[in-house]
């Protein structure tokens, strides 16, 4: 697996037989190989996460599939396709091979659980801990329930690939969500996402934090794309 970091929250997995854009907002999408399927997730309507460009695919690959949470579907209008799947929160579907399962995000939309040759994808999309200083004690309180109760799934799960939130704007609580993630599943392969442009949280993360030894955490300043 081949893995390209976009920008943000936006990925690219490359297989030997298909490719999944997750999270697109900008950045250069690479040249793709037609005879391939392509999959198009997008885990929320926010501009951070969805771009509209990504339908422009259609224009030059014959084999694009889109799927994206059940939220998105206004802010797709018109551009609905065939080949376009709208899922809602906790559920499981099977998609052209891909086992897939969503999760309900503590803040827009969804984040998705995909199954595939043996191996599994988790993007959190905005399912993050949201733990904000100065925020309503009450509503940070609600945030951890939530939040926990909803990663719960992914408990004493072994994840082969993930990318969840490292998000600067959170002050001295950015790590939690990470921190929770890395202790209550086995993730091999973790990718810090949502960090806008501010490469040195990554840097900051990883200075104050022992990484589980089964972990090997990506720092996206080192190149572009990953081989897993």
């Amino acid at each position: 697996m081949k893995v390209t970091y976009l920008n943000h929250s936006g990925f690219l997995l490359e297989w030997p037989h298909s490719y999944w854009l997750f999270d697109y907002y900008k950045g250069e999408i690479p040249a793709l190989d037609a005879e391939k399927d392509i999959f198009v997730f997008c885990s929320h309507s926010h501009h951070d996460h969805f771009n509209p460009e990504v339908f422009d695919l259609l224009k030059t690959y014959p084999k694009v599939t889109y799927v994206f949470s059940d939220e998105m579907r206004e802010a797709c209008g018109k551009l609905q396709t065939p080949e376009m799947h709208f899922l809602e929160d906790r559920t499981d579907t099977v998609i052209k091979g891909l086992k897939i399962h969503t999760l309900k995000s503590t803040d827009m939309g969804c984040a998705f659980v995909i199954e595939y040759e043996d191996r599994t994808v988790y993007h959190a999309g905005d399912l993050h801990w949201w733990y904000w200083d100065g925020e309503d004690p009450d509503w940070n309180k609600q945030m951890t329930a939530d939040y926990k109760n909803e990663i719960e799934y992914l408990k004493g799960k072994t994840l082969d690939v993930a990318f969840t939130p490292l998000d600067p704007r959170q002050g001295n609580e950015y790590a939690l969500g990470m921190n929770y993630l890395l202790e209550i599943a086995t993730v091999k392969n973790a990718f810090p996402m949502h960090i806008w442009d501010d490469i040195s949280i990554i840097d900051k993360y990883l200075e104050e934090y022992e990484i589980p030894q089964e972990t090997k955490f990506y720092h996206l300043k080192e190149e572009t794309f990953y081989e897993i």
